[in-house]
């Protein structure tokens, strides 16, 4: 067996799901994960204005903390070819909290052979850092940058994000086939990009379909009352104005977004409504219009996390992968 093949096999062992062995005019898919955290460091990081449970800090360490061993041995073992990006919405910000853009990646198709891999995500003394160092340093850096955040923010321009900042580098094309003796092995990236965000989009340019503001919220939640409309749905889908505009990016046919933390300014402390429909109900449907007509191949709206816990299982679930 050449060694092509040989990297294949090495690729699905201890898979679940994988064969007997390798079978002549199989097609054998290894997929990878290409991870971005581009948390929205508005006001909303502001745990005096809005108290969450969880910061983004605890919800990078939850994501980090199951790389190893929970995603990168999803159904493989060898020849991971994942990464973790921290990013920002806003690029001005990297200049702004003098980000240390080197301690935001993590990348492991970097390593020449699996030897070496191996040594750094078991943090064995020949590789220096090692994984366990490498992910201190990325929490560690993105703390002080959130620190910065909560003292000194802008409002996060989400809509030009998804229209011009998801580039290459977000949306990893997968590799070329190889095929050899009657059997294609097949290099998948399921690119995907986790969004902590409260869900209002208040950037600085209003009412002209780039933002969902919370005066945005509040008109539509007037008008549609007053229209004597029953059904919110069919409302809104009369209410052009209101909408946003899509994103005009191809890549986002190609990118799964994971929109956590989203935060219901209309509930009281308690978690009472104080109107209907809610802020959140109006969101969700602004939302879903927006990244359906942006052409987003998957997408999830999650509330904030009560714990680590739940937060823990919200990103498996998205992510298709059980906890080891």
């Amino acid at each position: 067996m050449n060694k092509i093949i040989a990297l294949c096999l090495l690729a699905l062992i201890w898979s679940k799901d994988k064969p007997a062995g390798l079978t002549r005019d199989k097609k054998y898919v290894i997929v990878n994960y290409n991870i971005t955290f581009a948390p929205d460091l508005s006001n909303r990081v502001n745990p005096a204005l809005y108290k969450r449970p969880l910061s983004d800090v605890d919800l990078l360490k939850v994501l980090s903390g199951n790389l190893y061993p929970t995603i990168l041995r999803s159904k493989r073992t060898q020849n991971q070819k994942d990464r973790l990006l921290v990013d920002f919405i806003n690029k001005g910000l990297i200049t702004k909290y003098n980000v240390n853009t080197d301690k935001m990646l993590l990348d492991f198709s970097r390593f020449p052979n699996q030897l070496s891999r191996i040594q750094y995500i078991q943090n064995l003394p020949v590789a220096k850092p090692g994984l366990k160092q490498d992910i201190n340093s990325l929490t560690s850096e993105f703390g002080r940058v959130y620190s910065r955040a909560i003292k000194d923010n802008v409002g996060a321009d989400i809509w030009t994000y998804l229209d011009q900042g998801i580039n290459d580098s977000h949306v990893l094309e997968n590799d070329p086939p190889i095929h050899q003796d009657g059997i294609t092995c097949i290099n998948q990236y399921r690119n995907i990009l986790m969004l902590p965000t409260d869900g209002y989009i208040e950037a600085g340019i209003f009412g002209k379909g780039f933002d969902l503001s919370q005066k945005t919220i509040n008109q539509f939640r007037k008008d549609f009352l007053a229209s004597g409309e029953v059904d919110l749905v069919r409302y809104f889908k009369k209410a052009a104005a209101f909408h946003i505009r899509p994103a005009r990016n191809e890549r986002l046919k190609k990118l799964e977004i994971l929109v956590v933390e989203m935060y219901d300014r209309s509930l009281t402390a308690s978690g009472s409504a104080t109107v209907h429909p809610t802020d959140m109900e109006i969101m969700r449907l602004f939302w879903t219009d927006w990244l359906q007509a942006s052409g987003v191949k998957r997408f999830e709206f999650r509330p904030y996390a009560n714990s680590k816990d739940e937060a823990e299982k919200i990103i498996l679930k998205f992510l298709g992968v059980n906890k080891i």
